[in-house]
């Protein structure tokens, strides 16, 4: 059978693309490869049917292969480009028990709180801490914008923050957080206690800050019972605004550091609320710290208007015959950064045998509401007991009315009265004087 000669475009002269050729959806332009080829296949003096046409057509019809073969691999090469990316980051950020260990301490700075301190454990999300599973470019962005974490960029690379996202990744609350119950503190650190005793009981309080719901609580449970043993005195139901207390002891069984998980349950044995207590074991007899008589367990500002302030001192005593380390002392929790904590024996990190160091809490509100805290205290001795911290920012009260400005002597206030009397006098006047007008 008579081989059929290409079909030509007779307006352009180029070769049409059968429904074989244009399997890609490519119709290329006019461009100038396919005017350079017409115009040497007119020079060669070659008609579509013969040799020569034929040669140029081939020709013609690669380079439009070619250009429709870039056309496609741009794509391709993109979709490869995104892959590569994705598994380059899930290789760098994949370690969340690494996350789980930096959320809890600053890599080499056991001076200094890591995310705990102020967020407690991630269940309770506080300040959202639970958006952090976003991704570490999120969480980066929130430390360079708020100033009260920005020391932690010193200490924790990118590779850091992305562990730290992939744990709170695998952080799911039991419910939405409004309906569950309120830990304070999240965080409590016992101090040393000699090997083998027990210490004094320590109290975190469980509360239902719902006005009107009340919340089923379980049971409280310790990962440790042996070295954190555990009570509680929370009913089946904890009224809305009540409040129940966990008893907590340290008994360390081996010299180091020690710590454990605590965690509020329900009734089905699903975890409600979580918090972390520490301490260290030691082989002697350590040091005790404690606070000046007639500290209460709580230092409530109770309310202070807006552009005010106010401030509390209270002592930190040590009352043994060795001189203490401080490691630590600030205040800490979800609104730390609303109050102030000074005191001479923080810059020296010592507190030397039966001396006492005077420490001022202050609270300045800039905005409306009541804000929460405690002491965070760290040394090798004993620690204190936990003392909790409590204020409301409140709008400043209307000024009253200005008084009268000073009348002139022999003058009284009722001058106003008599101003206006006078007036009145005038405009009677006025229309008597008015009716005599049109009466004439």
């Amino acid at each position: 059978m008579k081989r059929q000669p290409a079909a030509f475009d007779h307006g352009s002269g180029m070769p049409m693309l059968s429904s074989r050729q244009g399997r890609f959806g490519y119709r290329p332009p006019r461009n100038l490869v396919g005017r350079g080829l017409q115009v040497k296949r007119r020079e060669a003096g070659g008609p579509p049917g013969s040799a020569v046409g034929a040669t140029f057509h081939a020709a013609d019809m690669a380079g439009r292969y070619k250009q429709a073969m870039r056309t496609l691999a741009a794509p391709v090469l993109l979709a490869l480009s995104a892959v590569a990316a994705l598994t380059a980051g899930a290789a760098r950020a994949q370690d969340s028990a690494r996350g789980a260990a930096l959320y809890r301490a600053l890599p080499g700075q056991p001076a200094l709180g890591s995310c705990i301190s102020c967020h407690g454990e991630p269940i309770n999300n506080r300040n959202s801490i639970l958006r952090g599973a976003a991704g570490p470019e999120l969480i980066s962005k929130t430390i360079a914008a708020v100033s009260a974490m920005g020391f932690l960029r010193q200490y924790l690379s990118d590779s850091d923050l992305a562990d730290i996202s992939a744990y709170l990744a695998t952080i799911v609350p039991a419910g939405p957080l409004e309906s569950l119950p309120d830990l304070w503190p999240t965080t409590d650190d016992f101090g040393a206690q000699l090997v083998g005793t027990q210490s004094a009981p320590r109290t975190v309080l469980i509360r239902n800050l719902q006005p009107r719901e009340a919340i089923a609580v379980g049971t409280v449970r310790s990962a440790d019972p042996v070295a954190f043993p555990l009570q509680h005195d929370c009913p089946i139901s904890l009224p809305p605004l009540g409040q129940c207390r966990i008893s907590a002891w340290f008994r360390p069984q081996a010299a180091g550091p020690a710590g454990a998980v605590f965690a509020v349950l329900d009734s089905s044995g699903r975890t409600l609320r979580e918090g972390a207590l520490t301490g260290a074991g030691a082989p002697e007899l350590p040091a005790t710290l404690a606070w000046s008589a007639g500290t209460p367990e709580l230092i409530d500002f109770a309310q202070v208007p807006l552009g005010q302030s106010m401030q509390r001192t209270l002592g930190l005593v040590n009352p043994s015959s060795i001189p203490v380390g401080l490691t630590r002392l600030r205040v800490t929790g979800p609104n730390a950064s609303r109050f102030t904590l000074q005191a001479p024996c923080v810059a020296a990190g010592r507190l030397e045998p039966g001396a006492s160091c005077a420490v001022t809490l202050g609270f300045a509100p800039s905005a409306a509401g009541r804000v929460e805290g405690w002491i965070d205290l760290v040394s090798d001795a004993g620690n204190a007991p936990l003392v909790r911290i409590a204020a409301a920012g409140v709008a400043a009260p209307a000024q009253p009315p200005s008084s009268p400005a000073s009348m002139p002597a022999g003058e009284s206030s009722s001058g106003g009265g008599a101003v206006s009397a006078g007036w009145l006098v005038l405009l009677l006047a006025a229309v008597a004087a008015l009716r005599r007008k049109r009466g004439r």
